[in-house]
């Protein structure tokens, strides 16, 4: 029997290279974005995750043509960041729509099949942001802090049913996600020094030492998928565990350390 699996945010970065080796481990991979035609791996399937009737349609087509769905990966997302006063509210609004509205969208038009299959998993594409939230990234982090506690929740709901529901959190990763925002970071503002620490992350930290490549943190979904007893979260990339390793260190202390390095800036 061959396994089908729906990739979101397929057509580069983390979704294409989790979407081909699905393919290459003999799933049936069907790879979405919004313009199918910039997908070039699996089966391209038109597909935006804030449309709720795209994404029914969706999944209605991949289970008619294969019968079943195993697997979805809810890769697709927003990258926003910028200081918490100046992020605008509809901003941040069209992210939660992608980051969050987008895989519970996905996660209740899959479930039914799955459930009527016993058997499935729903991998979340998460962030080490969504534990350890850092200056700049406040709304994207809390999107990803909220995905975390929407995938804690559901991984107990569906789990009598053969479901799984795993979270990946990857920490830097090199795909150019973050480098589309570059361009607008340059300012002299109240807030220069966070503005500069988020240009050195876009330039450096995602092509640095610390950063993971799209086909780690693809390894890991892979792997999460096929196996029979998941766990609820796996790391990718030094960044990542570096990061997750802080979140019990008392906020006043992160806080500091944050600081000052925003300071040598």
């Amino acid at each position: 029997m061959t396994r089908t699996v729906l990739v979101t945010g397929a057509s580069r970065g983390i979704g294409e290279a989790t979407a081909r080796r699905f393919g290459s481990n003999g799933w049936c991979a069907y790879g979405t974005a919004r313009d199918a035609d910039r997908v070039d791996v699996g089966v391209p399937l038109s597909l935006d995750v804030t449309d709720g009737d795209a994404v029914d349609d969706a999944v209605e087509r991949i289970t008619e043509e294969q019968g079943r769905i195993d697997a979805v990966v809810n890769n697709a997302g927003n990258s926003l960041v910028a200081p918490v006063e100046e992020t605008d509210v509809e901003d941040a609004r069209a992210q939660f729509d992608v980051n969050v509205h987008g895989p519970h969208r996905l996660v209740r038009a899959a479930l039914p099949h799955m459930r009527e299959q016993r058997d499935g998993t729903v991998v979340n594409v998460s962030s080490v942001a969504g534990r350890v939230a850092s200056a700049g990234m406040g709304t994207y982090a809390a999107s990803k802090h909220a995905l975390e506690a929407l995938s804690d929740a559901l991984r107990v709901e569906v789990s009598p049913f053969g479901v799984d529901v795993v979270l990946v959190e990857p920490g830097p990763v090199d795909t150019g996600f973050v480098d589309d925002d570059v361009e607008e970071l340059g300012y002299d503002g109240p807030y220069a020094d966070i503005h500069e620490g988020l240009r050195r992350f876009a330039e450096d930290g995602v092509h640095g030492p610390l950063a993971a490549s799209p086909d780690d943190v693809a390894k890991k979904i892979v792997d999460a998928a096929e196996k029979d007893e998941p766990k609820p979260r796996y790391t990718v990339g030094r960044g990542s565990r570096l990061l997750a390793a802080t979140e019990g260190v008392p906020s006043s202390l992160r806080d500091a350390v944050q600081d000052i390095v925003l300071r040598l800036s």
